[in-house]
């Protein structure tokens, strides 16, 4: 894997401030390292970060889900963060799929709760679909999957973001990775100091910018979130939106209507990350559905 990127001494103590108690350590899931934090005892809940993210996404949730009696827990994706890479090269969401069942496994749980963001979404719904006995109530955070690559570029919008993403990755300076944070909330004001640094150096290495570009090459039309695919989920689903996000109403209300067991919550003055956004609706809303919602 290499050295792990160094992280400035001087950065702000707000983002571990959020993380403080967790235990953070690695996992070997079918061979590759995976770097886990876990938060606290009960049932689990795990969460899954977006494309380009890594397990800090959910610094302001763990504590939250923990208070409330979860094992609150949170990795970093096949080839993310300070994930181990891919040992067949691939990075399709179905290979990103695998790893989190794996990720399941060495960590002993027969079944959990999933909370998913963005890609993470796209694969807890895969995962949820591939093996149902394993995900007893899914969370599914702005998911990506419910639109074709295409389509969705076709939005200026989006394209915009998406190009943003790219110089983040290609240029991991702390200017262009605060812009692309700032991309994804409602207020661009309201990035936190440290993750930007967290961020640009887990950026840095060329072996990162690799991954990236094989995960944004990687085909997964095979993979949609279509309404059949999503009829098949017989778990307790909740999709969580931001009021500003990139996927249109339409879509997300039409993938609301496709599960057999599912609600919708808007999240007010919230973009793509109303989990980091909007703590302060988005915890009380996932607890709220992991106490009350009796998996089938």
């Amino acid at each position: 894997m290499g050295a792990h990127p160094r992280l400035p001494e001087e950065a702000p103590v707000s983002l571990w401030t959020d993380l403080l108690g967790a235990q953070i350590r690695h996992v070997t899931a079918a061979g590759v390292p995976t770097r886990v934090a876990e938060l606290g005892s009960g049932d689990p809940v795990v969460l899954l970060h977006g494309r380009g993210g890594h397990l800090e996404t959910f610094a302001r949730n763990l504590p939250a889900l923990a208070t409330a009696g979860r094992r609150a827990i949170a990795f970093d994706l096949l080839g993310h963060g300070l994930t181990g890479r891919s040992p067949s090269g691939s990075y399709t969401v179905e290979a990103l799929t695998d790893h989190v069942l794996a990720v399941l496994d060495s960590l002993g749980l027969a079944a959990a709760d999933l909370v998913g963001q963005s890609l993470g979404s796209w694969a807890a719904a895969l995962a949820a679909s591939r093996a149902p006995e394993r995900v007893r109530r899914l969370a599914l955070i702005e998911p990506a999957g419910l639109q074709p690559e295409a389509e969705r570029l076709a939005d200026p919008t989006v394209k915009a973001a998406y190009e943003r993403g790219g110089r983040a990755y290609t240029e991991p300076t702390p200017e262009a990775v605060r812009t692309r944070l700032a991309g994804l909330l409602a207020d661009p004001a309201g990035v936190d100091a440290e993750l930007v640094q967290v961020r640009t150096a887990l950026y840095r290495p060329e072996e990162a910018r690799r991954v990236h570009r094989l995960v944004r090459a990687a085909d997964n039309t095979p993979s949609l979130l279509t309404p059949r695919r999503l009829s098949t989920l017989t778990m307790p689903v909740l999709i969580i939106r931001g009021e500003h996000g990139h996927t249109p109403a339409a879509v997300v209300e039409a993938a609301v209507r496709a599960v057999p067991n599912a609600r919708l919550l808007t999240v007010p003055q919230a973009k793509q990350w109303p989990q980091y956004e909007r703590p302060d609706l988005v915890n009380p809303a996932l607890i709220d559905f992991l106490d009350k919602e009796n998996p089938s």
